[in-house]
């Protein structure tokens, strides 16, 4: 007889959850998440876990430290509990982008992470565009790595948002992957902005490699935190003659005063996924276009699903 799965959601991302909860047909398992007065939190599982495949929905985004252990505490109780499988579901999982040591003084917060995963008991993860392959190596439990841009590329086909000569744009030299494989897909040209960041809110743009004059530019990236790179790429392009301007980003966190960066920039309109929790605000701005996950991320979780029941 196949073992059951089960389906938990973290306190992260409650709407996502519920779409992939009815797009796999599996009810959201109960649990207690509490959170004490000096700050603690505290998980009590509703019902038996013993011998089921668990999938904990968590995207680690915008309060990635309470969230990281929100995690680690699903984790232990589900282990505890004897659990006979454990799947991070993280749309978004912080910490990715500080996967090297650029110094002899700095931290490997992604490595560190990936290590805390593995001694709680973490069985595989599932995420999506990752801000570098790299990290997958950190993990020494499978990793399933998925990309939302199939589903962007439907979307502007469905919006016509490219009719025209359409250049990729990569704000940055580290998009240059995600870029090579958004303009293979439209069979487009491509062109790269240098950029210097001078801390961790200001960067400064060098140079544009490549011409956008009179063309509609795609600019795509991984992470929209406060929109600078985002919005000062697109200033170049404008100022380099560029017709039109969209965006693509795959997780939107839209910090700090963002959103107000983006509606003032010379992007028309920037597509987003819901891999991240979006406030009203967002949602509610005419030049944010949201692509959802939902689907993307049921068809990983049935695959896992049926992998672990022909175990038994």
């Amino acid at each position: 007889m196949a073992k059951a799965s089960i389906l938990i959601a973290g306190s992260s991302h409650p709407e996502l959850a519920n779409e992939i909860s009815k797009k796999v047909d599996l009810p959201l398992f109960p649990v207690s998440i509490a959170r004490f007065p000096d700050g603690e939190m505290r998980v009590q599982l509703g019902d038996s876990v013993a011998g089921k495949q668990a999938f904990i929905i968590q995207s680690i985004a915008k309060k990635p430290n309470e969230l990281l252990i929100e995690t680690l505490l699903l984790v232990d109780a589900l282990r505890r509990g004897a659990a006979e499988q454990i799947v991070i579901v993280s749309p978004y999982f912080a910490y990715a982008r500080q996967n090297v040591q650029e110094d002899g003084g700095s931290s490997v917060a992604a490595r560190l992470f990936a290590d805390f995963l593995k001694l709680a008991g973490v069985d595989g993860l599932i995420t999506m565009d990752l801000h570098a392959e790299l990290v997958k190596s950190f993990y020494d439990f499978p990793v399933e790595h998925l990309s939302a841009r199939h589903l962007f590329v439907e979307a502007l086909e469905r919006d016509k948002a490219l009719t025209g000569d359409c250049i990729l744009v990569g704000p940055d030299f580290g998009s240059a992957k995600l870029i090579a494989k958004y303009a293979e897909e439209l069979k487009s040209s491509i062109a790269f902005i240098e950029k210097r960041r001078i801390d961790a809110r200001k960067v400064t743009m060098l140079s544009l490699i490549g011409e956008v004059k009179n063309k509609i530019v795609l600019l795509a990236d991984d992470v929209c935190s406060t929109a600078g790179t985002l919005t000062s790429a697109a200033t170049v392009c404008q100022g380099k003659g560029a017709k039109s301007i969209i965006g693509v980003v795959s997780h939107g966190l839209f910090v700090e005063d963002a959103l107000d960066v983006i509606v003032k920039s010379p992007i028309e309109r920037l597509y987003v996924s819901d891999s991240v929790q979006l406030d009203p605000k967002v949602l509610a701005c005419p030049k944010i276009h949201v692509v959802s996950v939902a689907n993307l991320f049921a068809a990983a979780l049935s695959k896992q699903q049926k992998l672990f029941q022909e175990r038994f």
